[in-house]
């Protein structure tokens, strides 16, 4: 009954993750990160342009730094969401969340996640 409720809880992580924006949020970083390499790279730029556009990729990648962070505190909060609900109402005897935490709980909802992930990208389509 334990591994059923971590794969339940496996396969909901998944689900929240897939469908939050968090890929926009990284490829956004990304290039960001792409371009301000390319920016200090480049012997044909001014060092005192570099000074001032590496001022503007400073603040967006801190803007997207703050983005992908709060979108990854909303995955957790969701994430999290249904080991509340089961510690709450008691359906189990043993709580959820230290079921989640502990190393046979880790590796089981690891392998579950990783699983559930792998076939729904090969059958999803």
């Amino acid at each position: 009954m334990e591994y059923l409720i971590i794969a339940v809880v496996s396969v909901w992580a998944v689900e929240v993750f897939l469908r939050l924006p968090v890929r926009r949020a990284v490829d956004d970083l990304w290039r960001v990160s792409k371009k301000a390499m390319h920016t200090v790279a480049s012997p044909h730029i001014s060092d005192h342009w570099k000074e001032k556009v590496m001022l503007a990729y400073a603040g967006k990648s801190l803007g997207n730094t703050l983005k992908l962070a709060a979108w990854m505190l909303v995955f957790i909060a969701l994430a999290l969401l249904p080991a509340l609900v089961i510690d709450y109402f008691r359906l189990t005897g043993e709580p959820v969340l230290a079921l989640l935490s502990s190393p046979p709980g880790l590796i089981a909802s690891t392998v579950c996640a990783i699983a559930y992930a792998w076939l729904r990208g090969r059958f999803a389509r």
